[in-house]
């Protein structure tokens, strides 16, 4: 049996504050995190952090958003520098420990941190399940938020080998969600 963990990626308050569809995503992501814990399904939170700016270590927009659920006990949180999770980090090396096999991916933003950590664990072989209303992105000049996330779904759908896919699934799809008590 695969063992499966939950990365929320990025769920900063100046990365989500303005995202698209915030507020449901947001519900979404913090019932997963609640499933997962009953569940007994390892938590593990990523975080975004500039040298300047926003995201610098301490400022309020690198804090986790007020809306999430907190990391507790044994949730594990990763620090990094870039979009991809995985990238000098010890995110590999906390799965291998967990055996996990299997990873749920949600937070933001879509097309930077989700999307690069998508393509990050199927090049290391993981199975991934992007969670397909748990993520959210702002507009672009070129696009708008809800063509991006189409977009990024269209080409992540696509990813398989015979060692790894990539599967997009609606949070109420997941077989280890408690649907009789999903927010609406």
């Amino acid at each position: 049996m695969a063992m499966k963990a939950l990365l929320i990626v990025d769920v900063q308050t100046a990365i989500v504050e303005e995202g698209y569809k915030r507020d449901k995503v947001m519900d979404n992501i913090n019932y997963l995190i609640q499933c997962a814990r009953g569940k007994q399904i390892p938590i593990i939170y990523i975080r975004h952090e500039s040298i300047e700016g926003p995201l610098k270590t301490g400022e309020s927009g690198w804090e986790l958003h007020p809306r999430l659920e907190k990391p507790i006990n044994q949730e594990v949180t990763i620090f990094k520098r870039v979009p991809n999770s995985f990238s000098n980090t010890l995110l590999k090396q906390t799965l291998d420990k967990l055996d996990v096999t299997q990873l749920y991916i949600c937070g933001a933003q879509t097309e930077y941190c989700v999307e690069s950590t998508c393509r990050g664990a199927f090049d290391l072989e993981y199975d991934v399940t992007l969670i397909a209303d748990a993520h959210t992105t702002n507009d672009a000049n070129h696009l708008s938020a809800p063509r991006i996330i189409e977009h990024v779904h269209e080409t992540l759908k696509n990813f398989r080998s015979s060692n790894a896919n990539i599967r997009l699934k609606k949070s109420t799809e997941l077989d280890w969600m408690q649907s009789e008590i999903h927010p609406q």
